[in-house]
């Protein structure tokens, strides 16, 4: 597996990036698949959660990167590349990628609206209106510099606050069974 980038020399830097989607998709691992209601599934013998799907392809589009409209959860069965009856990323069945975006525009009328009218800027080029650590501090990441430069800052409580999260996501699931 590809190691993730630990640089966080500069403000949109690999690491902040990982970082932001860590922090992001976090509020989405555990929650009810949209297509089976499923809160985790298998992996390779692994017991995974469920995760965040990018409507849109986050990396062609920097812009709906963190964009909640952009997100739907998915269980691993689901976001696999191997599912063969609905999933958005099969590559044993091209149809499964068809039922996915006729399951969402069918249960999901709002969502799939917003995916077709912003998917026309999939492709554009971002207009860097904000880096990649400005939107860690955005998602509500902490940063901290124990010299005082900016080339220096560095995620603070990155572990606690992603765990305060899917603590947050497992009493809102609890609350809604």
């Amino acid at each position: 597996m590809k190691r993730k980038s630990s640089n966080y020399k500069t403000p949109d830097a690999g690491g902040w990036m990982n970082k932001c989607d860590d922090l992001f998709l976090a509020r989405y691992r555990g929650k009810p698949c949209i297509i089976c209601g499923a809160t985790q599934g298998t992996d390779y013998d692994r017991i995974v959660p469920s995760c965040g799907h990018h409507l849109i392809f986050k990396g062609s589009c920097r812009q709906y990167r963190y964009e909640p409209n952009n997100i739907v959860p998915l269980c691993p069965y689901h976001h696999s590349h191997y599912a063969p009856d609905i999933s958005p990323h099969s590559i044993v069945n091209t149809m499964a990628q068809k039922r996915f975006a006729e399951f969402v525009k069918r249960k999901h009328p709002i969502q799939y609206k917003w995916w077709q009218q912003h998917e026309l800027y999939a492709k554009k080029p971002f207009d860097k209106s904000w880096t990649y650590r400005e939107m860690y501090e955005m998602l509500g990441g902490e940063t901290e510099s124990k010299t005082g430069k900016l080339s220096d800052m560095k995620p603070k409580n990155h572990a606690k606050k992603i765990k305060e999260i899917l603590d947050e996501n497992n009493g809102n699931n609890r609350n809604t069974r």
